[in-house]
């Protein structure tokens, strides 16, 4: 077996896994639109996408804590090759939670939601970048369950100020100058581009993502598995 087959079998493994994947996103297409938008549930599956990222990779996280690196330097595969196959293998799972919740949108909301492929693509950056950054933030900590312990204040706080989990017309134009700096913004800030069809918006959301994943890949290989 190689080794993207492996971790995705390693986090199949796991039954809350499983849950994230296939049943948490239903329930948040159920929330209803505020005026002019796309309905909420679409922005706060960010804030799922972000957990989901942090507990699929931690089969990753944990063999660089254990120090699988001694063994994987005396192995014919590279660190990095083991890296992206690891990668790789969490962000197809995020691909099928990605398109269990389009494939729900159109059941539920119909023609309410639109351009579902171009949503995809903002998902799935945003997948990557969310992925990105919990590899970057285990650089931290070597413990992953005080990783997860403060990550999951963190991460709230982070969604709520971003506009994943409280609407970005709620938040004052003050705020909104410093938060534009916060990776997760730009999801929200993506779905209002798109929704009010200003696609160059959207093209600067996605692209501001991948800048942010790039940042957080560099960091998180840094430490060598």
């Amino acid at each position: 077996m190689n080794l993207y087959l492996f971790a995705i079998r390693e986090d199949a493994r796991h039954p809350l896994n499983i849950i994230l994947i296939f049943l948490l996103p239903i329930p948040v297409l159920f929330i209803p639109a505020n005026p002019g938008s796309y309905p909420f549930g679409l922005s706060l599956y960010g804030m799922i996408i972000v957990y989901s990222s942090f507990l699929l990779s931690r089969p990753l996280v944990e063999d660089r804590m254990k120090g699988i690196a001694v063994r994987i330097a005396a192995s014919p595969i590279s660190s990095l090759c083991y890296l992206a196959n690891h990668l790789l293998g969490y962000l197809t799972l995020l691909v099928v939670q990605i398109f269990i919740l389009l494939l729900g949108s159109l059941i539920i909301h119909g023609d309410a939601v639109s351009g579902r492929v171009v949503l995809f693509t903002l998902y799935l950056t945003f997948g990557v970048m969310s992925l990105s950054m919990a590899l970057a933030w285990n650089v931290l900590f070597k413990s992953y369950n005080l990783s997860f312990g403060i990550f999951s204040g963190v991460a709230s706080i982070l969604c709520l100020l971003s506009g994943v989990s409280l609407p970005l017309f709620l938040l004052p134009d003050q705020l909104i100058r410093y938060i534009m700096f916060l990776p997760t913004y730009w999801l929200p800030f993506g779905l209002e581009a798109w929704h009010g069809g200003n696609t160059m918006q959207l093209i600067q959301a996605q692209a501001i993502l991948l800048g942010y994943a790039g940042i957080f890949l560099l960091i998180g290989s840094k430490r060598r598995l």
